[in-house]
């Protein structure tokens, strides 16, 4: 009974904590999401897959070898007499591609697949980990100005008690009344729509980890302090060298000078050699061969197939040039206009809380009045709402400025 006793105990004990919500921090988060994105998996088989191709690329250097083997039996009969003529041969072939056009520039450029496999991988990281950024602070902010709606409404149902009770006792209209039911109906709609959208935000979560998109979780605060960042013309430096995509047009402008090379190439003959042994045993007796071959051979006119194809590959590397130009202003603009951004956030942010502060006296000041008789319900609703919006918007300047923080090392390829 003693054992049965605190067994159950246990049980007790551990249901709680099996069915509680797991706490994630944020490298809780980003760590899920690398293991489990779909996409980021795809991209990962992206590379197993060019790494193959690499292989393929240098088998084509090595000789390729063949046996053979085949047997005979045969008889006839003259005379009376049978005759068996009984035997076999062995041999093998070894062939070597010496030179062909593309032989060595198509390993190049599988190398350089390979390359961009590994930047398109990095780059799916860099993005999945702005996003986890990105919805783990909305929803810290979501949680934040849910908890603000449901104090305003706190306030809010004392305020309409109080005001009932005074209404009853005369001192107070219908008219005062009414004005707080219907701030308080404001307020629960806000709280409404902002739960709405925090379910959405967790689901987002959710699916960029690999999860559930239903399953509950709770995330571990976090202050959004000033993160550092290099200055303007350094992160732009830092931009035009590590940035993923940038990186990727380049190895893609060098693949296109490969395949020009290739075209070139076409005009060069194509060069092998081969060895065979042979071996066989009959009747006849036993024979012995070896022989050696090389041989060369070349396209001397196909139509103009050769030159057209030169000039289009010609073509779509200036293409590549000039989508790399492109790419480059257009990062350099959005770069600048997210240190702006970051910037008027962070003036923001001080404006907001010394509205706040100020919205806050305001309120206490009204309050008081109203106690004493020299202020208006009309009055107090006002600087309630007042609180509210600066109390809001400081939030959301918070979390707006490490969102924004985020693209901007995703940009810049950290």
């Amino acid at each position: 009974m003693k054992k049965i006793f605190l067994l159950a105990v246990f049980i007790l004990i551990l249901t709680p904590l099996l069915w509680a919500e797991s706490v994630l921090t944020l490298d809780d988060c980003q760590e899920r999401a690398f293991k489990a994105n779909s996409n980021l998996l795809q991209s990962r088989l992206d590379v197993d897959k060019t790494g193959l191709t690499v292989k393929q690329r240098y088998s084509d250097l090595y000789p390729s070898v063949s046996g053979r083997l085949s047997t005979n039996a045969s008889w006839s009969e003259k005379s009376g007499v049978k005759v068996d003529n009984n035997g076999y041969t062995l041999s093998g072939t070894v062939n070597q591609n010496i030179y062909y056009p593309g032989l060595f520039s198509a390993l190049k450029a599988a190398k350089f697949s390979e390359e961009i496999a590994g930047l398109n991988l990095r780059e799916a990281m860099q993005v999945l980990k702005a996003s986890v950024i990105n919805l783990y602070f909305s929803i810290l902010a979501s949680n934040e100005l849910i908890a603000v709606y449901g104090e305003n409404i706190r306030f809010a149902e004392e305020n309409l008690k109080r005001v009932r009770i005074m209404y009853e006792l005369g001192s107070r209209t219908e008219s005062d009344l009414l004005k707080i039911e219907v701030q308080k109906g404001q307020f629960e709609t806000q709280l409404l729509t902002e739960e709405q959208r925090n379910s959405s935000l967790r689901r987002q979560l959710n699916i960029l980890m690999g999860q559930n998109p239903m399953e509950a979780f709770v995330l571990q605060p976090i202050k959004p302090a000033v993160s550092e960042l290099p200055d303007i013309e350094t992160a732009r430096k830092h931009m035009i060298d590590n940035n993923p995509s940038l990186l990727t047009l380049k190895k893609q402008i060098e693949i296109q000078k490969i395949n020009i090379k290739i075209r070139q190439e076409s005009y060069f003959p194509t060069v092998s050699g081969n060895y065979t042994y042979s071996y066989s045993d009959d009747d006849a007796g036993k024979l012995t061969s070896n022989s050696v071959g090389l041989s060369a051979s070349i396209q001397l006119f196909n139509g103009f197939n050769r030159s057209t194809e030169k000039q289009k590959a010609d073509i779509d590397l200036k293409r590549l040039e000039l989508q790399q130009e492109s790419l480059i202003r257009d990062n350099l603009s959005t770069l600048e206009g997210l240190y702006q951004t970051l910037e008027t956030y962070r003036k923001m942010e001080k404006i907001h809380e010394i509205s706040l502060r100020s919205a806050q006296r305001d309120y206490d000041l009204v309050s008081r009045q109203l106690e004493i008789g020299s202020g208006t319900i009309l009055d107090q609703l006002d600087a309630q709402l007042s609180v509210l919006s600066s109390e809001s918007r400081l939030v959301e300047t918070r979390y707006n400025t490490k969102i924004t923080e985020a693209q901007i090392n995703q940009l810049l390829g950290m």
